[in-house]
């Protein structure tokens, strides 16, 4: 029997202990076939042609045997070697034996071997030839061709041989995979010694019949053997034809699973990729840290299943960008013990719910759900930690991005001892370093390709709701116009695609106005008027600017209106610069955008609306008391932090008494409406104008030299005196304004003394220009 002592081609991919047991077996070989060579004397060369032709074509004729990973084959070249041993001796048996082992792994071969694999069984063969003849000459005496030295020679050199053989092979396989060598010899040695026994019988019969010239016997004994050798290929084709129903059996299963699993992981956001890079890096480690297949099963099957609790856990804790808080980490927590109790009852013939439980699990036992430690977690589990981490850290996460395949290495370096089993960190790094990880397969790749667009169909689905949910969550807590769409801006790209974003407010009545965009071509839409809802959805902004950063004009557009309690109050349009890009699918999802954003955007109008009339004068449309107040006040900090200057200039409108008396109260208003405007054209911009009370105004002029104050002050007056004002159709009033102004820090450092200061200049001006006035009245009387 010859097996493979390691599934890995590479000899540098054995572990240690391994190389070092198959170099002192192929250094053992090379000796005994040295001393062989040495000690060759060939008394019946014919015979000797005879047994190395059929141990040649015995070897080629060998059964594979379906035993799991370490592929094996059985021969009866054995038998063939029991003859060598029994009529030539060991020396010309070894030869043999290394010529049979080398046809073995070469000759009908479905791969080629390594060729470390080929000497070690022409090594581990030699040895055994040379152990089991050593006790010939003493078992078999002075008369070798008798029956009875024959038969002890073969209850003795069969069972030596057998063990020999098997022990050696087992070994390396065992030192391999990282199992006991006991139960490796148990498991996939021990059943075949019948064959061996059976086959040294038939060996000292042969050499009985050949020393007695009976040639013609020869060929019947060839017929127990050729039935052996039949009955032991129908068995083990019939073996491989269960296994390999069994096999389809447990395909379908684990595809089911996994399909199944996928379709989970893509609700949550995660790439067929990922789950089966976690899946691949598991088997990989259960493989070299000596898992039997079951384990190895179990191990796959929980990799594609250990997730599977997140159902349980809310999805906008699984989406969230930010930390989580402690209640919401204790209900992550929870997805263990939920995926475990949903597999509990499938019967896996595997522990893969045990595995699911403990995955979360730390070596140091802060882990959960159990706080479990060392070797207390299942093997399964500790490596199902290390490749989820491994595999993970290396995708984007909504709370960070990707890492590189060695700062990930970094990580299970830095945790292992603390989080991870230390040795199985290092048995992976190991791994990584001397092999890459294998590509999937071609029917694979297939399969990846034909299931992906469903699975985008399900993260695409998962991806709207998180999104609506976001949009909704954040729209609720946000009452400005311009915050709701740059929210809706920035998550609804990730639904729709779009180069500019607007927001267009009014009726079919009095016509929309852009009140907010983003994107190429704002400028435009906002100077843009558009009379209907009709003329919004149909017709793309005709400017300058409606073009993207590469210089491409806005070509499509997708409208969607704004209703609030059944009244249309505006639209919400998306354009780009690619001709019928949008779909049904994405006007639907615009729609349910639509629908959430128009309370919101109807309440933040109404709210901004009553914001600016509590800080806005309703008659003059000019600042209010209250505004100038927290107006003054900041500026005022600023100016007392910079050690800069500002003026309190405080205006009075001259004989609105005499207005309102004479023409009445709506004339006297228009008066004041007039002040307003002009107040409002004449003062700059970075200034402060407010209608303080009744009559009175204050402008606050930042940052002012007393010379700039003066003619500031008088450019004011100056344009209020100019200013057409008829209280009646055809009737002229002039209209004048007396000014008073003080100065910040001179004439006080808060807004009491520096008003109280600059009101007394105001009335001193005023009575100045009564006197003024009253003097021109007199002269004109006196000239009359």
């Amino acid at each position: 029997m010859r097996r493979r002592a390691s599934d890995d081609p590479a000899f540098s991919g054995l572990p240690v202990q391994a190389c070092a047991y198959v170099t002192a077996v192929i250094l053992a070989g090379a000796v005994c076939l040295i001393v062989a060579a040495l000690r060759l004397r060939l008394e019946h060369v014919g015979l000797f042609a005879v047994l190395l032709g059929l141990a040649v074509a015995a070897s080629a004729a060998k059964i594979e045997l379906p035993l799991g990973r370490s592929q094996s084959n059985l021969s009866l070249s054995h038998a063939v070697n029991f003859w060598a041993l029994f009529a030539l001796g060991p020396a010309p048996t070894a030869l043999i034996a290394a010529v049979s082992a080398w046809a073995q792994c070469t000759l009908r071969a479905g791969a080629r071997n390594p060729p470390h694999r080929v000497v070690f069984s022409i090594a581990s063969l030699t040895v055994t030839v040379s152990a089991a003849g050593l006790p010939l000459i003493l078992i078999m005496g002075a008369d070798p061709g008798s029956v009875a030295a024959l038969a002890r020679a073969a209850a003795v050199v069969a069972p030596l041989y057998f063990f020999v053989n098997t022990a050696l092979v087992a070994g390396a396989i065992a030192l391999s995979t990282r199992q006991p060598v006991a139960r490796t010899w148990q498991r996939n040695f021990l059943w075949s010694a019948p064959s061996y026994l059976a086959g040294a019988a038939l060996a000292a019969i042969a050499t009985a019949t050949w020393q007695r010239g009976w040639f013609g016997w020869l060929a019947l004994l060839a017929m127990p053997l050729y039935l052996v050798f039949r009955s032991y290929h129908t068995v083990v084709a019939r073996l491989r034809e269960e296994q390999d129903e069994t096999l389809r059996a447990m395909d379908v299963q684990l595809a089911t699973i996994e399909a199944l699993a996928l379709a989970i992981e893509a609700k949550a956001g995660c790439t067929p990729e990922h789950i089966r890079s976690i899946q691949q890096y598991a088997v990989i480690l259960a493989e070299e840290a000596g898992l039997s297949d079951k384990d190895v099963q179990a191990v796959r099957t929980a990799a594609l299943l250990h997730d599977v609790g997140n159902m349980a856990v809310p999805e906008h804790i699984l989406s969230k960008p930010d930390a989580l808080t402690p209640e919401e980490f204790d209900r992550v927590k929870t997805h263990p013990r939920v995926g475990a109790e949903i597999l509990r009852n499938v019967p896996f013939g595997a522990p893969v719910a045990e595995l699911v439980l403990c995955h979360h699990e730390r070596w140091d036992g802060l882990g959960y759900p159990a706080a479990l430690c060392g070797t207390a977690i299942p093997v399964g589990a500790r490596i199902l930690a290390i490749a989820d981490c491994y595999s993970t850290l290396q995708t984007d996460r909504p709370y960070r991005p990707g890492r590189s395949a060695e700062a990930a290495l970094d990580v299970l370096r830095q945790s292992a001892g603390k989080a991870f089993d230390p040795d199985l960190v290092e048995l992976l790094i190991a791994r990584l370093r001397t092999s890459a990880a294998l590509p999937p397969s071609v029917a694979e790749a297939v399969a990846v390709d034909e299931g992906r667009l469903a699975l985008q169909d399900i993260a695409g689905t998962h991806r709207e709701e998180q999104t609506l949910y976001e949009i909704a969550q954040a729209l609720g807590s946000n009452l400005g116009v311009d915050g709701a769409m740059a929210l809706i801006n920035d998550k609804v790209s990730r639904l729709v695609p779009f180069t500019t974003c607007a927001l267009f407010l009014g009726n079919d009545e009095d016509g929309y106005t852009c009140r907010s965009a983003h994107g190429p071509g704002t400028e435009a839409l906002f100077t843009w008027t558009v009379k209907s809802w009709s003329d919004l959805s149909l017709r793309l902004p005709a400017c300058a600017d409606g073009r993207d950063a590469h210089g491409a004009d806005l070509k499509s557009l997708l409208p969607c209106p704004l209703n609030f309690e059944g009244h249309l109050i505006g639209g919400l349009v998306v354009y780009h610069t690619i001709a019928g890009c949008f779909t049904d699918e994405h006007r639907r999802v615009l729609g349910r955008v639509s629908e959430q954003a128009a309370a919101v955007i109807y309440n933040s109008t109404r709210f901004e609306q009553t914001q600016h009339e509590s800080h806005t004068d309703p008659l003059t449309a000019l600042p209010n008391r209250r505004s100038l107040d927290r107006q003054f006040e900041a500026g005022l900090a600023v100016a007392a932090q910079t050690k800069s200057s500002a003026s309190v200039v405080v205006l009075d409108l001259d004989r609105l008494k005499e207005i309102n008396d004479t023409y009445g109260h709506d004339a006297g208003d228009r008066a004041l409406r007039a002040v307003g405007s002009v107040l409002a054209s004449t003062v700059r911009a970075s200034d402060l104008c407010a209608r303080f009370a009744g009559d009175e105004f204050i402008v606050v002029l930042w940052d002012c030299s007393p010379e700039h104050e003066a003619r500031r002050v008088a450019d004011i007056q100056n344009a209020v005196s100019a200013y057409p004002f008829e209280p009646r159709p055809g009737v002229r009033v002039s209209l004048s304004i007396s000014a008073g102004s003080s100065r910040f820090p001179e004439d006080g450092r808060t807004f009491e003394d520096l008003l109280a200061s600059a009101d007394e200049r105001m009335y001193h001006d005023k009575a100045g220009r009564r006197s003024r006035n009253s003097g021109r009245h007199a002269s004109r009387a006196e000239r009359a």
